[in-house]
């Protein structure tokens, strides 16, 4: 596809204004995993699709809108109703799905809409791990693998996250294995990070960290990228270094990219660093927000935390 994953993050933010925003179409879901329980409000929370467009119409210059949840797709036609709009304005769409909702119609549903991109979780390679993680039954994890593959035949760029903890420190190789042989030729992992608001803390080692990701460079295909997310703040320590195939995004929470919650909530990067900075509906605007910035938006960006860099490096923080 001639639009490139993270095109945002891929360089450096220089100036800040709002280029992408991630909205919780709802904050319900079928799954109860640990690490996204952790950090989404499940509070019933949801936002549909005329509403969406509503608030994007008032924002000209955004290039990218991410919809989550939750599970996005249990909101599946204010999906496609946002897509459509989006791809109609030449903005690039992401849909974050588990992948267990979908089906050969929905998917095609999505590729006539024009999404762009479509990102699913991507952490075991037995139904029977999978089952034991989630607590759901070992038939959705084949079924997520036959949308997986259904999608890697459309013209949508299709990603898959792979979360680098204690469950899959060792096995990130044959996983990324998997990831290739259901057709999928973009694989990102994403660093788990302690988060304090939380308590989750179940993250990968430093070593483990170091060696994962250095059998993944190794062993990529030719026909693979990449990417290597929430790690370019302390990918030099390890002795990483980017190359063809192989990225280490930039982090543009609070600078390019906000959050927006089904009650209106704005939010500053609501996986690591959640901090409501206002409410679209308490007179907060979206358009005005870099050159009226509220205080809590100001102050994270003069600190600008990193909690990955903190839980690998604590001595050096």
């Amino acid at each position: 596809m001639s639009i490139k994953y993270k095109a945002l993050e891929l360089d450096k933010p220089l100036t800040y204004e709002l280029e992408g925003l991630e909205v919780g179409v709802t904050s319900n879901c079928n799954f109860r995993c640990d690490y996204c329980c952790a950090y989404n409000r499940n509070d019933g929370q949801s936002i549909n699709g005329k509403e969406v467009i509503r608030i994007l119409e008032e924002l000209p210059g955004l290039k990218r809108v991410r919809l989550s949840g939750g599970e996005v797709t249990l909101k599946f036609e204010d999906c496609v109703e946002i897509v459509t709009y989006c791809s109609s304005r030449g903005i690039q769409t992401q849909l974050n799905s588990n992948g267990s909702l979908l089906n050969a119609a929905r998917i095609q549903e999505l590729v006539t809409a024009g999404l762009t991109t479509i990102h699913i979780s991507f952490n075991f390679t037995t139904a029977e791990a999978f089952s034991n993680y989630y607590n759901i039954h070992p038939s959705v994890y084949d079924k997520i693998r036959e949308n997986i593959t259904m999608f890697a035949k459309t013209d949508v760029n299709v990603v898959l996250e792979t979360l680098l903890f204690n469950e899959t420190q060792d096995n990130m190789q044959e996983i990324s294995d998997h990831v290739y042989a259901m057709g999928v030729r973009t694989h990102e992992i994403q660093n788990s990070i302690i988060m304090g608001h939380t308590g989750w803390k179940a993250i990968a080692a430093q070593e483990q960290l170091k060696n994962a990701v250095a059998e993944l460079i190794a062993n990529r295909k030719e026909d693979t990228t990449l990417y290597f997310t929430c790690m370019d703040r302390f990918m030099d320590k390890l002795g990483f270094a980017e190359q063809p195939g192989v990225y280490f995004p930039h982090c543009i929470e609070g600078k390019k990219q906000l959050h927006l919650h089904g009650n209106g909530d704005i939010l500053i990067s609501e996986l690591c660093h959640p901090v409501i900075i206002g409410n679209i509906y308490n007179g907060t605007s979206l358009n005005e927000l870099y050159t009226n910035m509220p205080a809590p938006l100001s102050q994270f960006l003069e600190k600008l935390p990193c909690p990955a860099l903190d839980a690998l490096f604590p001595q050096e923080v």
